[in-house]
């Protein structure tokens, strides 16, 4: 493990935060009947799909914080934007003081868990900490093409960009 991690995992974290925030502001925009509707991708909707990106995040904010056969079906599923909104600065902010409670050695600890499959698994935190951050981003990869696919202009949300404005 670098020695570095923590501190990379942290502004990993703020980019998570300020891209799921800059996603999440662009659907507010999208009129009501479009952000439900059946595009055809993994999580069939532009909400959705930003629905999943949440609970992937609030699934692994369990395991880490001491549940480990948390399971996604128990978790509390947002019904619209509006409510996502409502809940999402939160985890977003817990995962951010999470991180910062973290010490160097911290970060390399081992958390034993269930995938979403049942599997037995492990992974140090920094791994899990890149991995949430990847998994977002892919995501908002998709999000960017069903916004192009409904004729709308994506907003960036590349990592470059937030290192640049931030």
């Amino acid at each position: 493990m670098p020695a570095e991690i923590g501190p990379v995992c942290q502004s990993h974290l703020e980019f998570m935060r300020w891209a799921d925030n800059t996603l999440l502001a662009a659907l507010k925009e999208v009129p009501g009947d479009r952000v439900g509707h059946d595009l055809g991708s993994s999580f069939k909707s532009l909400f959705g799909t930003l629905n999943h990106v949440y609970l992937a995040e609030l699934i692994w904010l369990r395991r880490v914080r001491g549940e480990p056969a948390a399971r996604m079906a128990d978790l509390p599923h947002p019904a619209d934007l509006e409510e996502l909104a409502q809940v999402w600065p939160g985890l977003h902010q817990t995962w951010i003081d999470w991180a910062r409670s973290l010490s160097t050695e911290g970060w390399n600890q081992t958390l034993h868990f269930r995938t979403l499959q049942g599997i037995e698994a492990q992974l140090p935190l920094w791994q899990i900490a890149m991995h949430l951050v990847n998994h977002g981003s892919y995501h908002r990869g998709q999000l960017a093409t069903m916004l192009r696919q409904s004729g709308m202009t994506p907003p960036g949300t590349d990592l470059l960009t937030f290192y640049r404005t931030h």
